[in-house]
């Protein structure tokens, strides 16, 4: 496989998380800037939330046509128009002068990151080789947490200053830099990726496992993105001081872009081991981690924060690692696709979580949030298998491999031996 320019690879990823960034920036800004906001739009707390779903409901609706307008135009031009929407949503939110207006102007943030995620996803599977790609993926889904800590550091930095509207006429400005960057950028790679270089046909994957992995992402979506909008609240429920919960959740931001750029890695470097068993087991993981949470023990909770960082919302660049790695020539086709899961899912968790949590308390809240992960991990699983039967392969392990190994250490990616998978993964 021929070895595409360094300075290509490197430019490719580094829009792609640019571009990611300003996909989820005005709801990850609205929530960060949500005490001034309120104060001076007199929006409630279910209004802020319904605002912020907002951009994350029209993310799911119009991810697929969205995707199919990437494929289409191109990574390059579908960057720019991202950027474009992103930059008309940011000042839309910075003269919102009521509730409508300002749902309006999140809104046609839905309509940029509908566009944003497949064209990152496109760029990094045009240009970006197959050694390299689940880093690529890691480090372009680390934008997530980026965004969040953006928005804690607006706060201080630029809102308590001069104003939460002067913090979102920033993040407007940075986006302008972006689009001015895309429209810059010399060409496309015109559809001539790593995987149309090499002559090697996608393997694509099953109508029916795409189906169902879909709706494993728009579960595990659902849980985690709840994480990131009540963890501090639900932290000074449990006892933490105010600065306290604030000082857990950037080092929890911190940790969970670490972990999805190092999983990213240790995807490359185990290339012959399931993807989607990984994907699960971090789900698996990170509804312990939720359950730990729901305890109401200080020592216990911040464990759990940790563990539903680091694991549990780790699993979503190896998500589109997994399914755009059988289909590079269709990359943002297919991010469309699995994209309006992950949307929808990030949009409805919060709002039934805050529901649930305001009607009951936040411990059945967050065991409803385990539930919700150990679900998703059992539904890539039953996803996996479906993609396996496809393709002839056994969905088992093969009994004698079990056997023939040696003693050693247990596999990483799998819960036991006999979730071993042979090469090819998937």
């Amino acid at each position: 496989m021929p070895e595409g320019p360094a300075r290509e690879q490197t430019r490719a990823v580094l829009q792609a998380v640019a571009v990611s960034v300003l996909g989820v920036l005005p709801a990850f800004f609205v929530g960060a800037l949500a005490v001034q906001i309120r104060a001076d739009l007199d929006v409630g707390l279910g209004g802020l939330g319904l605002a912020t779903a907002t951009l994350f409901a029209v993310s799911g609706l119009l991810a697929r046509p969205g995707g199919r307008l990437v494929q289409r135009l191109g990574s390059r031009r579908g960057t720019a128009l991202a950027a474009a929407l992103a930059t008309s949503s940011l000042t839309g939110v910075a003269l919102a002068p009521s509730q409508a207006w300002l749902m309006l102007a999140l809104g046609l943030g839905g309509v940029g990151n509908a566009v944003a995620q497949p064209s990152a996803n496109l760029g990094i599977s045009q240009l970006v080789t197959e050694q390299r790609l689940g880093l690529a993926f890691g480090i372009k889904q680390s934008s997530i947490p980026a965004a969040t800590l953006m928005g804690g550091l607006s706060v201080p930095g630029i809102a308590l200053v001069l104003g939460w509207r002067w913090a979102m006429a920033a993040a407007a400005v940075l986006s302008l830099g972006v689009l001015g960057w895309a429209m810059t950028t010399r060409r496309d790679a015109a559809g001539r990726g790593p995987a149309a270089a090499s002559g090697d046909p996608d393997k694509g994957l099953p109508r029916g496992g795409l189906v169902v992995l879909t709706l494993g992402g728009f579960l595990g979506a659902a849980a985690s993105t709840s994480t990131g909008v009540f963890l501090v609240d639900s932290a000074v429920d449990a006892g933490l001081a105010p600065g306290t919960a604030g000082l857990v959740f950037a080092a929890c931001s911190v940790l969970g872009l670490t972990s999805r750029v190092g999983f990213g890695w240790l995807a490359d470097r185990h290339a012959d081991r399931s993807r989607y068993l990984f994907i699960a087991n971090l789900l698996t993981a990170g509804a312990v981690g939720y359950a730990l949470l729901s305890v109401g023990s200080v020592a216990l909770f911040v464990l759990g924060a940790v563990l539903a960082y680091a694991l549990g919302w780790a699993w979503t660049g190896l998500f589109h690692f997994a399914v755009i790695k059988d289909n590079r020539a269709a990359a943002a086709s297919v991010t469309g696709f699995v994209q309006t899961g992950l949307s929808l899912g990030a949009a409805s968790g919060p709002l039934v979580f805050g529901v649930v949590a305001q009607t009951t308390s936040y411990r059945t809240a967050w065991l409803m949030t385990a539930a919700l992960s150990l679900l998703a991990a059992l539904t890539v699983r039953a996803g996996r298998r479906m993609v396996r039967r496809s393709r002839g392969l056994p969905v088992a392990a093969l009994r004698r491999r079990r056997a023939a190994e040696p003693a050693g250490l247990p596999d990483l990616h799998s819960p036991s031996r006999t979730a071993l998978v042979p090469s090819p993964a998937s």
